[in-house]
């Protein structure tokens, strides 16, 4: 298992790591995997180092099971081991998320990422439970703490992160999307050296690299992966000017996605890039203008 950690950390660090929007027929629940190979290919190509599938912006948690699995599966084919591939297989019920988890190493992935029970307020004690139990139930698969207090109520405190790192042979690391980079600071204060630490929040990527992130897991450089990359290879190249005017840049981009329609605003600019997502899983709703439009102007690549 060791092993295992340190060769995830390896390919991981210093890169992004894109989570994968899911392609949704317009039924709005079925998962179109005819159109994951272009999707993948598309990251692959533009050198992301890895792929996180099914999490927020990939809208797993609104999927039933069976079309979580048809995902997994899919994108695990397809990757075929070129760059390392977790998989989200956090739920509201603890028998659907070891269901996921045991499919999950089934299917050859490299390791599972599980968001916080959510909704209902839960203590560290009762998260501690639930992720040793989680593990146990699949002891040789890296398993990643997946930190997003905003939208699942119960985050990852240090001090719980740092009892599990202890307590669990088989933790791969933690994704954390916090908006509180003080929080953030001290969850990295806490983490053992053997441990991956990717970040999620896009508006503060540069500062928390310089913390000491590992990498970045974005959901915006599934539509956008460019300037996303180019951030992470200047910063770890050293060259901070260049690094800090393509987080400028994301964050502009950033500012064209509209609040409550951003998963919808990312399918629709990859539309505009040729991959046809389809729409955003109800009752989600599709940005009301063309988001492809009013951000391509912003990008240098275009």
């Amino acid at each position: 298992m060791k092993t295992k950690i340190a060769r995830l950390k390896s390919l991981l660090h210093g890169g992004v790591t894109s989570a994968l929007a899911t392609p949704i027929l317009a039924d709005g629940m079925t998962v179109n995997t005819a159109v994951l190979p272009q999707l993948i290919h598309f990251l692959l190509d533009a050198g992301v180092r890895g792929l996180f599938v099914g999490g927020s912006t990939g809208e797993g948690v609104l999927l039933s099971e069976t079309e979580r699995m048809r995902l997994h599966e899919t994108a695990v084919s397809v990757v075929n081991g070129r760059v390392p591939i977790i998989l989200h297989t956090g739920t509201n019920q603890l028998e659907s998320t070891l269901a996921l988890c045991r499919h999950a190493e089934q299917i050859g992935a490299d390791a599972v990422a599980m968001v916080t029970p959510f909704f209902y307020k839960m203590d560290d004690d009762g998260l501690a439970a639930y992720y040793r139990q989680v593990a146990a139930s699949v002891p040789n698969m890296p398993l990643m703490l997946y930190d997003i207090p905003q939208l699942a109520v119960n985050g990852i405190s240090p001090g719980l992160l740092a009892r599990l790192g202890s307590d669990i042979p088989s933790l791969l690391g933690i994704k954390s999307s916090r908006p509180d980079a003080q929080i953030v600071r001290q969850l990295l204060d806490v983490t053992l050296p053997h441990l991956l630490f990717l970040v999620g929040n896009e508006a503060t990527s540069l500062g928390l690299l310089a913390l000491g992130a590992d990498g970045l897991i974005s959901g915006l450089s599934t539509a956008v992966p460019e300037p996303f990359i180019a951030l992470t290879q200047t910063f770890f190249n050293g060259e901070i000017a260049q690094a800090q005017h393509h987080q400028r840049q994301i964050n502009q981009l950033l500012a064209q996605l509209p609040a409550g329609a951003r998963i919808g605003a990312i399918k629709q600019i990859l539309a505009g890039r040729g991959i046809e997502m389809g729409i955003a899983v109800p009752p989600r709703p599709m940005p009301a203008e063309d988001i492809w439009l009013k951000i391509r102007p912003l990008l240098e690549f275009a």
